[in-house]
């Protein structure tokens, strides 16, 4: 077996779900790609600039660099309480964290590299596209990626010094021209085009990072009841579709607290429970300060809901 084919049989040891292996080189046009989306909406400028720096070439920032190994995790494994669907975003709340034991481990598997003498870097590389290079799935017109069971995947890269080559073949079927669905699901028309989007009008982004404010832009129905990020493009794909939420294993500490987080009862949590709890399974998406923006999203849930009544 050669060396490729044991970095990926350890990924999968420690919980992963698929394992590529591209050169840097592999990710050279992913700023093209970066700026195409600046150039078809001139506004999202200031945040992907944010972003861009993993989009330089990884040779110029690691001059050690020889490999990316690119991993995924499917959130579709378990499955996710009815009380928090459209509130939600699945792919926070179904991230494992540190060595959690029902995902993946991801201090092992970077000693394990360090074990090889191996130097590595975990991220800093535009990680869809490094994993649709790596041939793990498709980026579709929602803009996420989808291997053959859908979007909901966290994807991880490490560059190293490792000179490893491993090509997948995941080649799910592509959408069809004519399909709109994730666009007009998007109530915020933050999905502007096919393969485009405007993230300063996604309504994930003012759940989260954006503290919770309705821009003047926006008109705060359009979060409906959504309180941390929001699932509405990827529910509505027919590629999404087949998998029942219902089913599959339970994933530890979410069942415990799911009717607490209603968002009636959520504004009754402390603030203890509330960054112990809730913001530790956000993903980073929001920090140990930001109770009180839980608190203004459960409000405005409340309010819409009242709207809809």
């Amino acid at each position: 077996m050669d060396f490729a084919k044991t970095i990926s049989q350890f990924a999968l040891n420690c919980g992963y779900d698929n394992c590529g292996i591209i050169a840097p080189e592999d990710l050279t046009d992913s700023i093209e790609r970066l700026k195409e989306r600046m150039e078809k909406v001139p506004e999202s400028s200031g945040f992907y600039n944010g972003i861009s720096a993993n989009y330089s070439p990884v040779k110029e920032r690691f001059p050690w660099a020889k490999s990316i190994i690119v991993l995924t995790f499917e959130h579709g494994k378990f499955r996710y309480p009815t009380e928090m669907r459209k509130r939600y975003a699945k792919a926070f709340f179904l991230s494992p964290e540190d060595n959690h034991t029902d995902g993946y481990d991801y201090i092992k598997f970077g000693n394990w590299l360090t074990a090889q003498g191996i130097r590595w870097h975990k991220g800093s590389v535009p990680l869809r596209y490094a994993a649709m290079k790596a041939g793990l799935g498709i980026i579709r017109k929602n803009n996420f990626f989808y291997t053959d069971n859908g979007s909901f995947v966290s994807l991880f890269a490490y560059i190293t010094d490792c000179n490893a080559r491993l090509m997948q073949n995941v080649s799910p079927r592509p959408c069809v021209d004519t399909c709109t669905l994730c666009q007009k699901a998007c109530k915020s028309r933050a999905l502007c085009a096919p393969y485009t989007m405007n993230p300063m009008k996604c309504i994930s982004f003012w759940t989260t990072f954006g503290k919770g404010s309705v821009p003047p832009f926006l008109e705060e129905e359009m979060f409906e009841e959504w309180i941390i990020g929001c699932d509405n493009c990827q529910d509505a794909c027919p590629h999404n579709r087949k998998h029942n939420w219902d089913e599959g294993d339970a994933f530890s500490g979410i069942e415990e607290i799911a009717s607490k987080l209603e968002p009636e009862k959520l504004l009754e949590q402390t603030d203890d429970f509330l960054r112990e709890q809730v913001i530790t399974k956000t993903d980073h998406h929001l920090m140990a300060e930001d109770t009180d923006v839980l608190r203004i999203n459960a409000h405005r849930a409340l309010r819409n809901r009242q709207r809809e009544q």
